[in-house]
């Protein structure tokens, strides 16, 4: 009997001969032959002078089942070293964690896998595409057997999602092939400004020496060193810097180029203790600003006044001053497994404040919180606004506690965090096991779900089917619910439906999912609107708000509680820009209706963050028909139409 199992290249031939007759055992290891023993054949019998052909042959088929179908063997190689610099992500006893391929071994095909915990292992082609499969979110084989429906999901179950504790990825083959240092090139204005900083990571290298020589290459293979650097540097180790060129060299240079090598050991000894320092920084002391009446484009960056108590409630918009927390969320770890602390400065824009990738999370954070207040606790909504560059106008929300004050709520599983966000390429690491996991293991009934998809960097694995089904886990304890580029389809619809004690709800910037019934409508989301009666906050920046969820509104006894109603979702036509969705009566005769209960509304705002709907106001103040196009524009339109030979109206 043949038992043909492939070991990684590293199989022994056992030849034993008797009577002419041939028997060829492959020796295997005890954990590939529990899982493949079953499957082996009944070898023929030969005679000794086809042996030779049939071991060829076995060794032949064996070669080519360790190859990709389809792939020479020049290829081969090349379509093997692709996967270097892919994310992938594995289970390790419930928990998943993620990691980056940083090498490939040809002499027996195998994958060194880097985790972002620094750990590391191998992995073969099949273990490769697993994790390649699991971090894209694609269903694994167990996966594959269950149904993408919501259902609930039984007590037996939950205890699966219950893992007593998470274990690290193991590290017996990382050491062989550590990468210890990294070499960098840094682009900086030369009038010596600092108004930018860019940086490039050339490659990562085990030696000094290596780091080195590939430093030295850039270095010539730079326009900047052109002409002077390899004699100015020869025999140096780096940093080389383009600044030291000889004065007629650089005068026409606006830009200069350092190329240095770091050590990546030192560099993470450096950021943990940065880490640690920020992670034991206290708030921001809450003091009160004092600020003028008139409208505040670059203000000062100053703690919000401390928010009024429910019976002083305060709406609208307002122009005290607010802060930028760099260390919201180090000092207050996500609690959903998948996340990795780091320090503010790795993430883009650190040193712009206001400009920064940190303070655009806190302000989605910061509205949640806001939401909740109302929801919950019974305060007002106040916002403010500020200009982002010279055309974009930002919104900063007001909520009398924030994360600094829920980091340990056990009702809420807050996945708008920074943890969660790739600093590299702005990907989540959220996951629907680990979100589930989250809402499985809180303590408490969850009240408020916190989500972030990063849906506009691609690879984010988290899917419409995993929030629907965290959402029904919740049941009817969930009250406050936020979905960032997150995707929609007609599954997540439904289970917000069946919130029946939903009182705030945000949606913005969701991906529209799905096919046929399974694509979210106007009509599903109304139904979410009939189905809330205790529904106070509703804030959709989505093309799905149109002519049913109005319809919706308008009818009696939906939403009667409701406060804070903001629509961003215009329509374009050819001939006119930001016009509402629906019957623009039937959207009057909603708000008005309302007017002694709607505190906030925002209707299609404008680049002045100015609602084209104003309740109570004159009608020529009514804007909801939009603007129409200038006959140029109207031909620039034709013009891209004709070109793409697509509509570029109302996309989603």
């Amino acid at each position: 009997r043949l038992i043909n199992i492939n070991n990684s290249n590293k199989n022994k031939d056992v030849t034993k001969k008797n009577n002419k007759t041939t028997v060829r055992v492959n020796l295997v290891s005890p954990r590939s032959f529990i899982g493949r023993c079953s499957q082996a054949e009944p070898m023929k019998r030969t005679t000794s002078n086809s042996g030779n052909k049939t071991r060829k042959a076995a060794k032949a088929a064996q070669s080519v089942k360790a190859k990709k179908p389809g792939a020479t063997p020049s290829t081969e190689l090349q379509n093997d070293k692709s996967y270097i610099g892919r994310r992938v992500s594995k289970k390790f006893d419930g928990a998943i964690y993620s990691g980056t391929v940083t090498k490939f071994i040809p002499r027996h095909r195998l994958w060194a896998i880097k985790y972002d915990d620094s750990d590391g292992e191998e992995m073969d082609w099949n273990d490769l595409s697993n994790a390649m499969d699991l971090h894209d979110g694609k269903s694994n084989n167990e996966a594959k057997k269950k149904k993408k429906s919501v259902t609930k999901v039984t007590p037996a179950q939950d205890e699966k999602l219950k893992p007593a504790r998470a274990l690290k990825p193991s590290t017996s083959s990382a050491t062989d092939f550590a990468l210890k240092f990294r070499v960098i090139r840094r682009i900086y204005p030369s009038d010596g400004s600092e108004s930018y900083s860019n940086e490039h990571i050339v490659g990562e290298y085990a030696t000094q020496e290596q780091a080195n020589e590939a430093a030295w290459n850039e270095m010539n293979n730079t326009c900047q060193f052109e002409d002077w650097g390899k004699d100015q540097f020869a025999g140096r180790a780096p940093p080389y810097s383009s600044a030291d060129a000889p004065c007629e060299m650089t005068a026409d240079d606006h830009e200069f180029v350092d190329i240095h090598v770091v050590d990546i050991s030192k560099e993470k000894a450096g950021k943990k203790r940065q880490l640690k320092v920020t992670k034991s920084s206290k708030p921001p002391a809450k003091i009160k600003s004092s600020v003028g009446k008139k409208e505040i484009d670059s203000p000062k960056l100053l703690t919000p006044t401390k928010a009024l108590g429910p019976t002083q409630r305060k709406f609208g918009k307002t122009d005290q001053d607010f802060v930028v927390d760099l260390n919201l969320f180090a000092r207050n770890p996500c609690r959903i497994i998948g996340g990795t602390s780091r320090h503010p400065s790795e993430y883009p824009n650190y040193h712009k404040a206001v400009g920064s990738f940190g303070f655009l999370i806190q302000r989605l954070s910061d509205r949640n919180y806001a939401m909740r207040a109302l929801c919950l606790d019974g305060y007002g909504a106040r916002y403010n606004t500020y200009k982002k560059g010279s055309k974009y106008i930002s919104v900063v929300w007001y909520p009398p506690t924030n994360l600094n004050d829920h980091a340990k709520d056990k009702t809420i599983v807050d996945g708008c965090h920074l943890d969660l966000i790739d600093p590299d390429d702005g990907r989540t690491y959220l996951t629907g096991f680990n979100l589930e996991s989250a809402i499985v293991n809180a303590g408490e009934p969850v009240k408020c779900l916190f989500l972030n998809g990063a849906e506009s960097n691609p690879g984010s694995a988290i899917s419409a089917n995993d929030i629907a089904r965290a959402i029904s886990k919740c049941n009817d304890s969930l009250q406050c619910v936020s979905l960032t580029e997150c995707k929609l389809n007609a599954a997540l619809t439904d289970a917000l439906s069946s919130c029946s004690n939903l009182r705030g709800m945000i949606v913005e910037n969701c991906q529209i999912w799905g096919r046929g019934s399974d694509r979210p409508t106007d009509a599903l989301l109304s139904d979410v609107l009939r189905s809330c009666p205790d529904l106070r906050w509703c804030y959709v920046k989505s093309s799905l708000f149109g002519t049913e969820c109005w319809n919706a509104l308008a009818a009696e006894g939906v939403c009667p509680r409701l406060e804070m109603i903001w629509v961003d979702a215009p329509m374009h036509t050819n001939d006119r820009v930001d016009a509402a969705r629906g019957d623009h009566d039937v959207i009057r005769s909603a708000l008005k209706k309302r007017i002694g209960t709607l505190k906030l509304c925002m209707i299609n705002p404008d680049d002045q963050c100015k609602s084209r709907y104003v309740l109570g106001a004159k009608v020529e103040s009514d804007r909801l028909n939009g603007a129409a196009r200038t006959e140029d524009e109207k031909q620039a339109l034709r013009m891209m139409q004709r070109y793409s030979k697509r509509s570029q109206l109302n996309t989603t």
